[in-house]
């Protein structure tokens, strides 16, 4: 039986998830679980709830409409609620009783067809912009025969199709999935397989040996690479990296360097989740040059930002 992702959103008119225009489905659950992440709604599989404190009213409803007495306030005061995910089984009697909209679902299940007919619409821009479909969250990956079915339909209408990966996948379902999709966006993280461990919750190793194999494959890549203050950001991270990429002998791979940001703190404040970077000041592009410069030096292309304005 075909396991079916929830879906976060179809974002349309994107310009920086691979070439042209493009439309992004954002598929909702991920084996890595990353700190930094900025999409933290995607991580989990299944529903979540938004509570958007500025449009609540403190009528209290919400607590009243709970049968398991999943939220309380979060001070005497009332001025604010607070959702006890332990106790939370998301039947979602909070969010349909809520006359504020201050509680929203994440996440829909939508049907097979709904998703392609979406993408379909913009199929036009596609063909004037060179622009395509891409898959992305979450990653796509933790819904492998779901992916597969979408990339061979996109394909059938002669869709360029992108998947936004971290890797973290079974070889076989990546190779099938190769068969139908013209450009990898694939995140790399860290070299260093324990820290990768110790912060990201998985190791390295199966995410650098499908890269190699997607290369030997001749697969269209972009490897994406977030820089994370403290995390990643130091030249022996970079050196590890320029010697994997130079082993693979794939002339054709680019590196997008992608500074941090802290874009997410709200979603993280919404979904009630805690937020080790919170007021961490955004990354400026002067601070990730020396990384560019770095790779530059060493014959690999590197663009600061990502595709924008790249045509590949």
């Amino acid at each position: 039986m075909l396991k079916i992702p929830l879906i976060t959103e179809i974002q349309r008119y994107c310009a920086n998830d691979g070439p042209g225009i493009r439309t992004v489905i954002f598929f909702k659950g991920c084996s890595l679980n990353c700190p930094w992440c900025h999409n933290p709604e995607c991580k989990s599989p299944k529903v979540d709830i938004y509570y958007h404190e500025d449009k609540c009213q403190h009528c209290g409803r919400c607590i009243e409409n709970c049968p398991q007495g999943a939220i309380s306030w979060r001070s005497p005061k009332k001025e604010a609620i607070l959702i006890d995910k332990e106790k939370c089984n998301k039947c979602l009697k909070c969010v349909e009783g809520c006359p504020f909209k201050a509680l929203e679902k994440v996440g829909q299940a939508l049907a097979f067809e709904q998703i392609v007919d979406e993408a379909l619409r913009d199929k036009p821009f596609y063909e004037t912009s060179n622009g395509g479909v891409t898959l992305s969250g979450g990653d796509p990956l933790f819904f492998p025969e779901f992916s597969l079915k979408l990339l061979k339909k996109f394909k059938a209408e002669m869709i360029h199709t992108a998947v936004e990966t971290s890797g973290y996948s079974k070889w076989e379902i990546l190779k099938e999935i190769t068969k139908y999709t013209d450009l990898f966006l694939y995140d790399l993280k860290c070299m260093d397989s324990i820290k990768h461990k110790d912060v990201i919750g998985v190791d390295n190793r199966l995410i650098l040996d499908n890269l190699k194999r997607l290369s030997a494959l001749k697969a269209n890549i972009r490897i994406r690479v977030p820089v994370i203050p403290r995390f990643n950001d130091n030249k022996e991270n970079f050196s590890l990296m320029v010697d994997y990429l130079q082993a693979l002998q794939n002339p054709t791979i680019a590196v997008d360097l992608l500074p941090f940001h802290n874009s997410a703190e709200k979603k993280y404040t919404q979904l009630g989740l805690n937020y080790i970077y919170r007021g961490e000041p955004f990354m400026e592009k002067e601070q990730v040059e020396w990384i560019e410069n770095f790779l530059e030096k060493n014959n690999i292309t590197t663009t600061i930002g990502g595709l924008i304005g790249v045509e590949k």
